[in-house]
């Protein structure tokens, strides 16, 4: 009978990715199918003012400017290479010196995590291209900029919560995950585009991927104790506990580089998605007061919160919540705040790019309106 459970998970992918899904959701609190709603690229709307659709839109074009982004880092990073190699150097020879370039490899890899093994594994074989003659060509760097990565369709995740979060996960790839206190908290398109923007620049960056081996390994684990469980759930409720206790240790050890590298990159994509960041910032402020609330000790205690949002415990502490939240894995600060806000000052904004970048954004969504 229980082994059954094991046949199940792990005779198709795909039911086990929908049982990861599963256990996502319930990691940050979902009970019921009705807490949550899921919106396909077919979905999104640029008119309409539904939050739901409104959120979806912002991360379409979050995720455009991501592309682009990568794009342009992986093409620079290959006409480098190209550059420093002889003109009459082997197609196959070429190749091995791009593929073993520490900035391609990592610009090929966020590629990867952006869009899909499947949608990225040829990038590189794209640049064998041929001459008028019919003969490989890999000194013409300018038909680099021809290898475009494909537009990957993402699914919009709504979570019904109090809990404030959002974050995107390897192990559920072109998903952004978001809760119904992170709308309300992210109160107008910018700072919705700042979170999405942050969360997509872990993804690129890997700071996703240096979790999820193990988070994959905890995740499936768990799925086949609870299919082959002969106790009824009395063993896997013990055992899953300690996982659970494991999963929230690993989302703490985000490191400050990681969010800071984060914050640049997402500030930066942000921008280039034509959303107003010095507006946008302001999400962190509010996530750090937010943070503050939810550490302050219930009345009749002893307890305080510091000026930097750290509890001072001298008796028993406000209940903390099972699930995963934003301030585990995210830990709003002051300082980041004002770091932002002085990046978005300085020019890191939409005005940066509005003659480039966000001329094409602002065309494409003419057309998506069909004013074009």
């Amino acid at each position: 009978g229980y082994q059954q459970g094991i046949v199940d998970c792990t005779r198709s992918p795909q039911a086990l990715q929908e049982q990861i899904f599963r256990s996502v959701l319930a990691s940050v609190g979902v009970s019921d199918w009705k807490q949550v709603q899921v919106l396909g690229e077919q979905d999104i709307s640029y008119v309409s003012r539904t939050p739901h659709h409104q959120v979806a839109a912002v991360g379409d074009r979050i995720i455009s400017s991501a592309r682009t982004l990568v794009q342009e880092e992986l093409d620079n990073a290959m006409q480098n290479v190209q550059r420093k190699l002889p003109v009459d150097i082997l197609p196959e020879d070429a190749m091995k010196y791009i593929k073993a370039d520490k900035k391609v490899e990592f610009w090929f890899n966020a590629a990867q995590r952006l869009l899909g093994e499947v949608n990225s594994t040829n990038i590189l074989v794209d640049l064998m291209v041929s001459d008028d003659a019919g003969k490989p060509d890999v000194t013409t760097t300018a038909r680099l900029t021809g290898t475009k990565l494909k537009k990957v369709p993402w699914q919009y995740v709504f979570i019904q919560s109090e809990q404030p979060n959002a974050f995107v996960s390897e192990i559920l790839p072109q998903r952004f995950f978001i809760t119904s206190a992170m709308m309300e908290l992210a109160t107008n398109q910018n700072e919705l585009a700042m979170v999405l923007g942050h969360e997509v620049s872990h993804l690129i960056l890997g700071h996703v991927s240096q979790t999820n081996q193990v988070e994959t390994m905890l995740r499936t684990l768990e799925i086949l104790l609870l299919s082959i469980d002969p106790t009824e759930g009395v063993l896997a409720l013990v055992v899953i506990g300690g996982l659970v206790a494991i999963r929230k240790a690993l989302s703490a050890a985000h490191s400050r580089d990681n969010e800071q590298e984060a914050d640049d990159l997402g500030i930066q994509i942000t921008a280039r998605a034509c959303y107003d960041t010095v507006s946008g910032a302001e999400i962190m402020n509010k996530m750090h007061q937010a943070k503050v609330a939810m550490m302050k000790p219930p009345s009749g205690t002893k307890n305080s919160v510091s000026a930097s949002g750290d509890a001072v415990t001298d008796s028993d502490t406000k209940p903390v919540p099972t699930e995963l939240q934003l301030f585990d894995t995210h830990p709003p600060t002051l300082e980041r705040y004002e770091r932002l806000q002085e990046k978005a000052v300085a020019g890191e904004n939409f005005t940066k790019y509005r003659h480039d970048q966000c001329a094409t954004m602002s065309s494409r969504l003419a057309a998506a309106l069909g004013w074009g």
